[in-house]
């Protein structure tokens, strides 16, 4: 067996503890949590953060324009990603028992979920006040495991999502230090 077979054998058998660690009366919750209309309170308490903590208005319609091309890159990235490995998702694949809440496209290398909840976490880490970070981190953490428990996603692919968020997040913090 190669590296990268032996890789993606631990990752299906880390998806498949993982999918069934919940019972099926969380099924609620954790669909609510990846739904991205449940965190749009959230998402106006951090725009309004970020207005009030920028020094001038110039600042913040920079930083909001940031944060645009920010779901741009995370979102369209993980797309182009996903095409191109062609890695199929959890749900395409003939594992017995486990649980498939919502629809399953062909492939999920990586999460765009995981990339947008954490490239938000790490980008607002740069602007708002440091207790900003622990929250958003929290909800990067359930948005991404709500992803394997609804059966769409593999361990793996939330890793590199999240990484990608990260990755563009830094260049985006590093863009704003140049123009600020």
């Amino acid at each position: 067996m190669s590296l990268l077979a032996g890789i993606l054998e631990l990752d299906e058998q880390v998806f498949l503890s993982l999918n069934s660690l919940f019972p099926a009366s969380s099924d609620t919750f954790w669909l609510a949590v990846t739904k991205t209309i449940t965190w749009i309170p959230l998402y106006v308490v951090i725009l309004a953060r970020l207005i009030k903590s920028a020094p001038n208005h110039s600042t913040w319609l920079f930083r909001i324009a940031l944060s645009i091309v920010g779901v741009l890159i995370w979102d369209q990235g993980a797309g182009l990603f996903k095409e191109w490995i062609a890695r199929p998702r959890p749900c395409q694949e003939e594992f017995e028992g486990i649980r498939i809440l919502v629809h399953c496209s062909p492939y999920g290398f990586f999460s765009a979920h995981a990339a947008n909840a954490f490239g938000l976490a790490f980008l607002m880490r740069k602007w708002l006040k440091p207790s900003w970070f622990p929250i958003l981190v929290v909800v990067a953490l359930l948005q991404s495991f709500s992803r394997i428990h609804l059966g769409v996603h593999y361990p793996l692919d939330l890793v590199f999502g999240g990484l990608w968020g990260i990755l563009i997040s830094t260049i985006l913090v590093r863009i704003d230090q140049q123009f600020s």
